[in-house]
């Protein structure tokens, strides 16, 4: 888990991490660094303070994930609005649609 590695990288302890966080115990430290549960926003925001690590590196997994699902459902529709009849407003749409593609692809 990124925030094991992360917190273990410092002294700190996951009883620090709790104390910080407001919690009342570091039982939810230990999932989340387990991976048994999913940490809050908040969570992972002050896991970012605390740390100084970009975000997203939390998410790579999801990330992957989702752009393929991502890629394959605008190809779909991008599919369907090339068959309607062209207007400024498809247009406009299918440009945006591809430019998300050429995004997703780099």
């Amino acid at each position: 888990s990124y925030l094991r590695q992360h917190r273990k990288r410092s002294p700190l302890t996951q009883n620090d991490i709790a104390f910080i966080m407001q919690l009342s115990d570091f039982a939810n430290v230990c999932r989340w660094e387990k991976g048994l549960r999913q940490p809050t926003i908040e969570a992972i925001i002050i896991y970012h303070l605390l740390f100084g690590f970009p975000i997203e590196t939390l998410f790579q997994t999801q990330k992957y994930e989702l752009g393929k699902i991502t890629t394959e459902r605008i190809r779909l529709l991008l599919a369907q609005l090339k068959a309607e009849k062209s207007t400024p407003k498809v247009k406009g749409r299918i440009t945006f649609l591809e430019s998300a593609l050429t995004r997703l692809a780099a």
